[in-house]
């Protein structure tokens, strides 16, 4: 359980121990730049001409290297330690050494500063971008430069030329310092990979040691620099960040070093014929190094970067797209050629995805088919051939936006359908470059509406079959109806006579088979009457006479006319009016007849000892009603007879409709009654509720607006 801690530990401890030997080694690398040019009393170790190069770049690695919170003693323990080699070394005043030591130390921390996790400079550099890199240490370079310019000036009597010089040299020393020295930094903060073969590695660095030693012997001249390039390039393109700024420093370190032994081509003074021109021959070399492997390793790091998540990206976007089978996903070229498609479209054509590739998509589809949707899309179709109608009609569809079924031709002879969306394929810059369908199979679907497409029709032609035959039933009714008018009427006449002794007097079985003829000629006039009257409703609009009519008249006439039909049952009739006028406005004749229909319908199905009970009710606002002011007065009609099932309640009021309760008793009915009901209330404006229980008997309430 704690081995791991102890591992972690000693690792951690491993890596203080080098970063402390590795900083040790730094400053005293520092304080050797600062120091060791007096040392040799030559004219070739110069500290003006040299400017303690590269100082700055190793004081940023050591703030670097002390992290955030330790660097304000870095910077203590900097100041004081070069002071003290400068004023020992140099013999200054201790307070001129810790100034000029401030010009290292000061601009080495700024720099680090701007150039710290989380700024841009930093950011972009990571990026492969180096311009505010390069702006960075540019500034502090000026800095530094105009700093030693100005001690130069204080403490010199050397005239303007010189301060020029040497603020010129300053400049390229802290410049240079920091490029050859900073990307150490910043790549540790960031951190690359390695990825170039060792092998070609110890080439390079084989070849890149070769070229050192020809490019800075003793006789080499100026011309012969370039051979270093190509050998870095090498590097850059072909290793790693990394490994590119290594040799950089080291390309830095082994030129510095030749040209103040007096070797190399930046040595010879007549090459510039003044001496004190040497170091800026030398810094604009390691400038010129800094400035094109710098941004070339970026920049190819980036680049492989980007490639590898491009790939990464694409294999993604591939699986993607092979996942969702049900999909169809087929890329072209602006001509039409197959450039990439899915496992979906392999299944819904049936072709194999290096069988498709490469194919012209005009093949995939017949003539026929492009006809019909150029034809649908409103390009002209006889002018062109197959696929140069094909083009135009998917540029149609392209720039109309929308998604249409296109039928596709399977190798194996069958027919896809799919329902596909053609968009345009653009570079970054707006450039067609082809086109990509997506879609899905929809063979099954089309299938399937255009079977109920077939349904619907032969459903349409069945209804209007049906509206043909109830329209010949409606006018059948009509005719036989007012046919049969005349011969009830004359049958109605003759009885009436017979009973009146016209032809005689009647004997009493004569008169009683009179009677019966009477009634049933009654009930098939009243029949009659109500298939009129349902055949005129059905024609449109029926008119009514609106006049004031009292519903206690209604009911007392409805009375009078149920009557006969109660006479011989044992049935008790109770009529509760109210006590005043209940008005309201319609049609007397038509509101009796529903009123005798409610009633005739209680007397049949209510047994012999019942009670049938009919009442009035004055205007007032219904129970659902949401307005008070809307009133509807109410004639109630209420029987103790066998009531009406569940199932039967909603049809009851259907035409010819006859309960399994009134077949089951054999009660007389043709089934209209409650129809023609319904029919005289709705033409009022009114309402029906019916309330009924099988052996609790029914309650009819019909609400007609005062």
């Amino acid at each position: 359980m704690h081995q791991p801690h102890a591992a972690d530990g000693a690792s951690a401890r491993s890596r203080a121990a080098c970063r402390i030997a590795v900083g040790a080694a730094v400053l005293v690398a520092l304080l050797a730049c600062v120091g060791a040019p007096a040392l040799d009393a030559g004219a070739r170790w110069d500290a003006e001409s040299y400017a303690g190069w590269p100082a700055l770049g190793l004081s940023a690695l050591l703030f670097g290297m002390a992290g955030e919170r330790r660097r304000r003693s870095m910077l203590v323990l900097q100041t004081v330690a070069l002071g003290v080699v400068l004023t020992l070394t140099y013999d200054l005043e201790w307070w001129a050494g810790t100034a000029i030591s401030l010009v290292v130390t000061v601009p080495a921390l700024l720099s680090l500063h701007l150039l710290r996790p989380g700024t841009a400079a930093y950011r972009r550099f990571n990026e492969g971008e180096v311009d505010a890199y390069h702006g960075v240490t540019a500034g502090v370079g000026l800095l530094c430069a105009s700093l030693s310019a100005a001690a130069v000036a204080l403490t010199s009597p050397d005239g303007p030329m010189d301060v020029l010089l040497t603020w010129f040299t300053a400049f390229l020393a802290a410049t240079t310092a920091q490029l050859v020295l900073l990307p150490f930094h910043l790549r540790r903060a960031g951190g690359w990979t390695l990825g170039t073969a060792r092998l070609e590695i110890w080439a390079q660095r084989t070849v890149l040691a070769v070229g050192l030693a020809v490019v800075f012997s003793p006789e080499a001249t100026l011309p012969v620099t370039f051979l270093l390039f190509p050998i870095l390039g090498w590097v850059a393109i072909r290793g790693t960040a990394t490994e590119t700024h290594q040799q950089v420093l080291v390309v830095a370190v082994v030129a510095f070093a030749a040209t103040l032994g007096g070797h190399g081509p930046m040595s010879l003074a007549s090459l510039t014929g003044h001496a004190s021109l040497a170091p800026m021959l030398l810094y604009l070399f390691i400038a010129s190094v800094c400035c094109l492997l710098v941004p070339l390793a970026l920049t190819v790091e980036r680049l492989r970067a980007v490639s590898r998540a491009a790939v990464a990206s694409a294999s993604t976007v591939q699986r993607m797209l092979d996942s969702t089978s049900g999909t169809v996903f087929i890329a072209t070229d602006l001509a039409g050629v197959v450039t990439h498609c899915n496992k979906g479209a392999e299944t819904a054509l049936g072709v194999s995805a290096d069988a498709l590739l490469g194919r012209l998509t005009h093949t995939l589809h017949s003539e026929a088919e492009v006809r019909r949707q150029a034809r649908a899309l409103g390009i002209d179709e006889s002018t062109r051939e197959h696929q140069a109608l094909y083009n135009a009609a998917t540029l149609a569809q392209t720039r109309a936006g929308v998604r249409r079924d296109w039928e596709f031709l399977r190798d194996d002879g069958g027919v896809r359908i799919v329902s596909l969306n053609i968009s345009r394929l653009t570079e970054p810059g707006g450039a067609p470059i082809g086109f990509i369908a997506s879609g899905e199979d929809v063979t099954e679907r089309a299938r399937a509406q255009s079977a109920l497409e077939v349904a619907y029709q032969r459903e349409r032609g069945s209804v209007a079959a049906l509206r043909e035959a109830d329209e010949m039933k409606r006018k059948l009714v009509s005719v036989v109806s007012h046919e049969l008018r005349t011969p009830i009427t004359s049958i109605a006449g003759y009885t009436e006579a017979l009973q009146e002794g016209a032809f005689g007097e009647l004997t009493s079985s004569q008169a009683a088979a009179v009677r019966r003829v009477e009634r049933n000629s009654t009930r098939l006039r009243q029949l009659v009457e109500d298939l009129l009257m349902l055949s005129e409703s059905e024609s449109g609009p029926t008119p009514l006479a609106h006049e004031e009519v009292d519903l206690n008249d209604v009911v007392r006439a409805a009375h009078d006319m149920v009557q006969l039909q109660a006479d011989g049952r044992r049935l008790e009739t109770c009529l509760a009016l109210h006590p005043g006028p209940v008005l309201v406005r319609g049609d007397r004749g038509l509101l009796e007849r529903a009123v005798v229909g409610l009633w005739s319908n209680a007397v049949k199905f209510t047994p012999d000892g019942g009670t049938i009970t009919v009442r009035t009710v004055a205007p007032g606002p219904r129970p659902d009603a949401t307005d008070v002011h809307d009133l509807h007065a109410q004639v109630v009609v209420a029987d103790t007879g066998i009531g009406i099932a569940d199932d039967d309640q909603p049809k009851v009021f259907s035409r010819f409709y006859r309960t399994a309760a009134a077949g089951d008793l054999a009660i007389q009915g043709s089934g209209l009654g409650l129809s023609v009901v319904e029919t005289i209330v709705d033409q009022h404006a009114g309402t029906i509720d019916l309330r009924s229980a099988p052996g609790d008997g029914t309650v009819v309430t019909v609400s007609i607006p005062a």
